[in-house]
């Protein structure tokens, strides 16, 4: 764990995170509706961010922590501020973010992502998290050198998204305060 609770008067981590998935869930929706749309809709590079950004929020909902900035003391025992939730770890890589996920949560998506189309005979869902590391960046600048994405699996980009989706819906939820 970061110095987080040195930093702010409140910490709890909750897994997952409600304001982080919620993100997630709305960047999910867009990419299923783009996906929808038929071929020659000029709507690819929108629908591969959302996937790829919800599958980054997926992952960082369950390595958050709710922090309360500027926390307050207002009398009587009533205490308040801005609440906000902040990554374990700020990156885009999708591999780093599903190493700070706790071992419990690493266990679970690994052993949904066994039992699933999109598993491979020796390879780890981190394995193929590592292979999309880099979408993120490459899909915003595919103006500059789109030879990232010439390799990219966009319907194994969505189906990634939505099997994180699903675990994450039914992880067993848990909550820490910290501070």
């Amino acid at each position: 764990m970061n110095d987080i609770t040195q930093k702010y008067g409140y910490v709890k981590k909750q897994i997952p995170d409600p304001q982080v998935k919620d993100a997630a869930d709305q960047f999910w929706t867009a990419a299923d509706l783009l996906r929808a749309q038929p071929p020659g809709s000029g709507v690819l590079l929108p629908e591969i961010i959302n996937s790829v950004l919800a599958l980054e929020l997926y992952l960082k909902s369950v390595s958050s922590y709710s922090i309360i900035k500027d926390l307050e003391d207002y009398g009587n025992g009533v205490r308040g501020g801005v609440v906000t939730a902040q990554p374990e770890k700020s990156t885009h890589k999708l591999s780093q973010l599903y190493d700070t996920a706790d071992d419990w949560v690493r266990t679970e998506l690994e052993s949904e992502y066994s039992t699933s189309t999109l598993y491979q005979n020796g390879k780890t869902l981190r394995d193929l998290l590592l292979r999309h590391d880099n979408v993120f960046v490459a899909v915003r600048y595919v103006y500059e050198d789109s030879d990232p994405l010439r390799s990219l699996n966009i319907a194994e980009l969505h189906q990634l998204a939505q099997l994180m989706k699903g675990v994450v819906e039914t992880l067993a939820r848990k909550t820490t305060i910290l501070k």
